[in-house]
């Protein structure tokens, strides 16, 4: 029906004899997020996304593996990390000394020797796995601070990638009255979003362009998948509630055309309310550290007057739109 060669051979769970023993591969784990729903929040990084988007800030979370990343800032070139790699992926530049990675072999080692002689931290490893059982102590843990409002938040990535163990997470949270806002792509597959519904509270939702082809061009996927799913979920019998996001890119999907159209489809389908989050270029340095190019480095951000009119847009078709990360609920 859809376009989507990468969704269900992204989906990964490690293999477990029972729920409570499944394991995710987690980038990062947030305490006290206050932009990622109601509240103070415990937020999730799972990794794995079916997208790449060109201006996306968490690279290190496209990966199926924990991966390496190494600054060439904090490096003091002392050479141990080349001396204990048993497969010769580090080398040196006779030209200047610098280091030389053969990213290929080191976003797929096990072994990481790497990481145990680098004293200055310019070598790290992105994504550790968690069972069940281990992310559920933090929630324990964190949920003291988290106040009347707070709860979890699970993105990435694309965290709904991770199919057996969020439904597990979920329903674990469900039954510890956790609130749980999932931050998603929607490029997943429509009866498993369907399924665990009942166990989400709050939904953020990017559309990042509303014309197919666009789309792909900007993220290697059309939209039909994701629209058809926020039709579903806008139609269902569901309490929750659903915020759409636009990440503003200026020259790409931000024109007034655009914009019209995607609060014309939210409106259509009766949600409520947008979210414009204007582009940075904070991820940048990851990019670097994960030996990848950054195509939008010469990128600015969006004037805030563009940003305003750009609202403007948006309530003249009778949604609430605000700007930013602050959730104003």
């Amino acid at each position: 029906m859809f376009e989507n060669p990468q969704i269900l051979s992204q989906v990964k769970d490690k293999d477990a004899t029972s729920p409570s023993e499944l394991k995710a591969l987690i980038f990062d784990i947030q305490g006290h997020s206050v932009h990622d729903g109601p509240g103070t929040r415990t937020t999730v990084f799972l990794a794995g996304c079916p997208l790449h988007c060109v201006w996306c800030c968490n690279p290190e979370g496209l990966f199926n593996n924990p991966t390496i990343m190494y600054s060439d800032r904090k490096c003091k070139l002392c050479y141990r990390c080349v001396e204990a790699c048993p497969y010769n992926a580090i080398t040196v530049n006779r030209e200047d000394g610098s280091l030389i990675h053969n990213r290929k072999m080191c976003d797929h080692c096990l072994t990481k020797e790497c990481l145990d002689v680098c004293f200055h931290e310019a070598i790290s490893v992105s994504g550790e796995y968690y069972t069940v059982d281990e992310l559920m102590q933090i929630f324990q843990r964190d949920r003291q601070f988290w106040g009347s409002e707070g709860g979890v938040t699970f993105s990435g990535g694309e965290p709904l990638m991770h199919r057996e163990y969020l439904r597990e997470v979920l329903r674990r949270c469900k039954q510890s009255y956790i609130h749980t806002t999932i931050e998603t792509t929607m490029c997943v597959p429509t009866d498993y979003l369907m399924d665990i519904l009942p166990t989400i509270d709050w939904i953020f939702v990017d559309i990042k362009h509303m014309d197919p082809q666009a789309h792909k061009e900007l993220t290697g996927i059309d939209n039909r998948l994701i629209l058809h799913n926020i039709r579903k979920v806008a139609e269902a019998d569901w309490e929750g509630f659903i915020v759409v996001r636009i990440p503003i890119i200026p020259g790409l999907n931000d024109s007034e055309e655009n914009i019209r159209a995607t609060a014309r489809f939210v409106h259509d389908i009766d949600l409520e309310v947008i979210n414009i989050l204007p582009f940075h270029r904070l991820g940048e340095s990851k990019y670097r550290q994960l030996g990848r190019v950054y195509e939008l480095v010469d990128q600015t951000p969006p004037p805030e007057e563009h940003m305003t009119r750009l609202q403007q847009v948006i309530q003249s078709e009778g949604l609430i739109c605000f700007v930013g990360h602050k959730t104003p609920f």
